[in-house]
């Protein structure tokens, strides 16, 4: 049978969309690629420990070793979680080593000789100074016996380590480690001993006694054993506010069991909502820097790509758009802090969102044609700030920028009303101020000019329901409804810190949430670090100073994760801030509308300048009450900013008179040299940035000309 050469193809829609997709849209796609996959590939380990013992106070664990080749102990390597004391505090763990004992020992011996160390370490920093900080979630080296004890490994005739823990703690991982560097297996289980050490195992009644009260969760211990990564970079480690995300996580799984003495602790800055978004990918990819960091990743890119089409709704011109993207992107904080597990990408995410639809609302107002659809910008506005809400309760001090956008947005709506309204008596009275025009015509005027004055007044009334009504149902109650949900997971989180006796509760749920969400407005856990890090929140302005997430130097190579807006930037948007705020100045001082400095551009810039200052302002002020935000905070306060560089150079496009002339095959006007000139600084500091972007080790000499000088005050941890 032939076949039918005249068959119509299918269209394909990728393809047609594609083709229909400006330049400018082609290149956000590859930069939030690009942003994505980059990030992916250097965000961090995907080796996990494994899942987590759950240590009691005055606890112990015995472990079997396996010795293999004849080759002894050499070193003994933990992975420490969450530990229920105060945040701060110190605690102890303790390894002992014992032989198996013969068939007539009654029990192990356990002196007080035999013992390889005891480590105090702080619950994520040690207050005191005495213990080890930053180490919860990260490897540590417990013991090195060739260096610390008698310069020898221990013997391969001590097969038993007891590990005992003073304090609830979650312990992920224990590794030993032969003199050659291999891993040593080691069993905690009686079914594993036995048929590791064969025959006799029986009869060595102590030895099975140990075994046989084990706790059951114990085989975490050794579940994870190839999960070992050890080194000082981002890539192994977690930063200390990392820490209080992963305790936050842990919070999650803990039950309802309640230890008396602990202490559990939340971090206040979390939202429920980030906490179960962040849990995602833990529960993905386990406790590791990639599980952890993956999710804010995501948020962070989808973030990027909003910027795009946040822009290009602002200008009206997708070149703009991809401005704004790129320069976020590319900007210092995105690729700092957004990398990081850290919420702020999240919250910002939905703030931005949220601008984003309130913003449609207020340019575009509500169509007579299809007011439901139109309208629904409000709905959608306010469901992205529920979300926000959920996910940092600060973010409602964000969300008056968009209150204040809903209300010029209504203002414009009812002023829209009053002039078609105006209109139609316009038309009737010009239509009855003809000559010659009858009296029956005159009242048919009138009578047409009422009944539309009508139909005006019902579509308004109408629009208006669905305006006020889509405003109630998404702020408040979707707000209400989002939080409340998602604290769920959260409750007994929430009953373990906040309740003098957890197990009778004497708080409801909505108590306890109420009492969360106003911890939330202080940032707690000031310790040297964090005071090192802050800056008054204005002092983003002028990067006043960065945050030192994570810093550490060998001999002449030095490696830090700062997180800081590229300097280039920051100043150049600052110019853009100052020069826009004198043109809106200037614009009502010289009568508005009918001014020197009206055109026809004047009424979208004051727009666009209206909603980049609102999140200036109230980004700014989301941290402001609190001495201790530093530069990590500011990632929402950035994108803001930073879009006063593309408001500037529209300002200055739209209005530039000069003959383009060609410029390396392209043509540009004054206006575009500039910003062409601008790129290339911006270019240049980025890659001199790169090493604390991502964490690369390199050389001190070398390090501090390229970023030991992009703030103006020393932290401590930042200046090389």
């Amino acid at each position: 049978m032939a076949k039918n050469t005249n068959q119509v193809k299918k269209p394909n829609k990728i393809r047609e969309m594609v083709a229909r997709s400006s330049k400018f849209a082609k290149a956000a796609f590859i930069l939030v690629l690009v942003f994505l996959v980059a990030g992916l590939a250097t965000i961090g380990s995907a080796a996990a420990p494994g899942k987590a013992y759950r240590a009691v106070p005055d606890g112990q664990v015995v472990f079997y070793l396996d010795y293999q080749d004849g080759k002894g102990l050499d070193e003994i390597w933990v992975n420490v979680g969450s530990v229920y004391t105060e945040i701060g505090s110190d605690t102890d763990i303790t390894f002992n080593y014992a032989s198996v004992p013969s068939s007539s020992a009654s029990s192990i011996s356990w002196s007080s000789v035999n013992r390889l160390g005891s480590v105090t370490f702080g619950n994520i920093y040690s207050q005191s100074g005495e213990g080890l900080s930053g180490e919860n979630y990260n490897w540590f080296r417990f013991a090195d016996l060739k260096s610390e004890t008698t310069s020898n490994p221990l013997s391969t005739s001590y097969r038993l380590i007891k590990l005992e823990t003073d304090a609830e703690m979650l312990v992920n991982e224990v590794v030993f480690i032969d003199e050659d560097g291999k891993i040593i297996p080691a069993y905690v289980t009686a079914d594993d001993v036995r048929a590791v050490y064969g025959s006799g195992y029986d009869s060595r009644t102590a030895m099975a006694d140990a075994f046989r009260i084990q706790p059951e969760s114990a085989t975490a211990l050794v579940d994870a054993q190839g999960s070992l990564r050890a080194g000082n970079a981002a890539w192994f480690d977690f930063t200390e506010d990392e820490m209080y995300t992963l305790m936050q996580v842990d919070n999650l799984s803990l039950g309802r069991q309640v230890y008396e003495g602990s202490v559990y602790n939340i971090d206040s800055d979390l939202g429920p909502l980030s906490v179960l978004l962040v849990s995602l990918g833990v529960l993905m990819f386990g406790k590791s820097p990639f599980g952890l960091r993956f999710m804010p990743l995501l948020f962070t890119a989808a973030l990027v790509a909003l910027a795009y089409f946040f822009g290009k709704e602002l200008f009206g011109k997708d070149g703009f758009g991809l401005l704004l993207s790129g320069l976020f992107a590319a900007g210092g904080l995105a690729l700092t802090v957004g990398r990081l597990g850290l919420t702020f990408s999240i919250s910002a995410f939905f703030v931005l969102l949220s601008y984003f639809f309130m913003y449609r609302f207020y340019a575009r107002g509500v169509s007579s044609e299809k007011p439901v659809g139109t309208a629904l910008s409000v709905l959608l506005s306010g469901l992205a700030f529920a979300f926000a809400f959920a996910v940092d309760p600060k973010t409602v001090i964000a969300g008056i920028g968009t209150l204040v956008l809903f209300v010029f947005g209504a203002v414009r709506h009812h002023r829209a009303h009053a002039y078609n309204q105006r209109k139609a008596r316009r038309e009737m009275s010009e239509k009855n101020a003809a000559p010659n025009i009858s009296e029956e015509e005159m009242q048919a005027n009138i009578d047409a000019y009422e009944e539309k004055s009508s139909a005006l007044a019902a579509d308004v009334a109408y629009k208006n329901r669905l305006i006020y009504l889509f405003f109630l149902v998404s702020f408040v109650l979707g707000t209400i409804l989002v939080t409340v949900l998602s604290s769920l997971a959260s409750y007994f989180s929430y009953v373990r810190y906040y309740e003098a006796d957890p197990q009778n509760p004497a708080y409801g749920i909505f108590n306890l949430i109420l009492r969360a969400i106003g911890d939330s407005f202080t940032v707690g856990n000031v310790t040297s670090y964090t005071a090192a890090n802050a800056s008054n929140a204005f002092g983003w302005l002028i990067g006043l100073k960065g945050a030192t997430l994570l810093s550490a130097s060998e001999g002449s190579r030095y490696l830090a994760l700062n997180a800081q807006l590229n300097p280039a930037i920051m100043l150049t948007a600052f110019i853009g801030f100052i020069f826009m705020t004198v043109y809106a100045v200037l614009y009502f001082a010289t009568g508005g509308r009918k001014g020197a400095y009206a055109t026809k551009y004047s009424a979208r810039i004051l727009r666009v300048y209206l909603v980049f200052l609102c999140g200036l302002l109230t980004s700014v002020l989301t941290f402001a009450f609190s001495p201790n935000a530093g530069a990590a905070h500011s990632l929402l306060f950035s994108l803001f900013y930073i879009g006063f560089i593309p408001l500037t150079v529209y300002t200055a496009y739209v209005h530039d008179k000069s003959k383009p002339t060609a410029v390396l095959g392209m043509q540009m006007n004054k206006t575009m040299k500039v910003l062409f000139a601008l790129l290339i600084v911006y270019a240049v500091v980025f890659i001199l940035m790169l090493p604390m972007t991502f964490c690369f080790p390199t050389y001190a000499s070398a390090a501090r000309y390229c970023f030991g000088w992009t703030s103006f005050i020393n932290n401590g941890y930042y200046r090389i």
